[in-house]
């Protein structure tokens, strides 16, 4: 099943005890996701940056920081704190960044592979945990509306790259994730600097 098709599953509307209610808890869609499933959760909480969704930035730059820390360490299933766990979050809030972003994933998941797996192999996941790191905090930083942007889709590809074991993938999330962190510092210090200048 592709991973579109997955997020569309897991978040659609239904009756049965087993799926996720109108404020899942992240431990929830964790869980329903699959322990090992690195690659997926990253294209998930990948996604809302993209989009204007109020308090979703943040906390998916601590939840991919954290699926980053576990790769560099060698992980194999992803564990989460307790606090960050039962954060909740709005069901249809998921839905609909996942709905606007379904044409376009589904396009892209159309020419995904597996190639260059290599570059997918357990030792070089490790470094790709640090690319997540760096972007992670990228994503936190104090940048208001469009700053998660180009952070976000670096850890899309990433994503698609590792749960579809395309290679190629990660190297253009590797190289957008490289300009997304040079562009988020420039913007940062320009702010600081605006912030500054109004101070003084």
């Amino acid at each position: 099943m592709r991973i579109h098709e997955i997020l569309a599953n897991l978040l659609q509307p239904r009756g049965d005890a087993s799926h996720l209610g109108e404020q899942p808890s992240v431990e929830d869609i964790i869980s329903a996701l699959g322990p090992r499933s690195f690659g997926i959760v990253l294209v998930l909480f990948g996604l809302p940056n993209l989009l204007p969704v109020p308090g979703l930035p943040i906390l998916c730059g601590f939840i991919i920081g954290i699926i980053a820390f576990q790769m560099v360490i060698g992980k194999d299933h992803l564990l989460l704190p307790p606090w960050v766990g039962r954060r909740r979050l709005k069901r249809g809030d998921l839905a609909r960044v996942v709905g606007r972003a379904t044409p376009t994933l589904r396009t892209v998941e159309s020419a995904m592979r597996p190639r260059l797996l290599a570059l997918t192999s357990p030792v070089l996941s490790r470094v790709i945990g640090v690319v997540l790191l760096i972007l992670a905090t990228a994503l936190m930083a104090p940048i208001p509306f469009f700053g998660g942007i180009a952070p976000g889709f670096a850890v899309i590809l990433l994503g698609l790259g590792l749960a579809g074991r395309d290679g190629l993938f990660i190297v253009f999330g590797t190289v957008t994730g490289l300009f997304a962190v040079l562009l988020t510092i420039v913007v940062t210090i320009a702010i600081l600097k605006s912030l500054t200048f109004l101070i003084v």
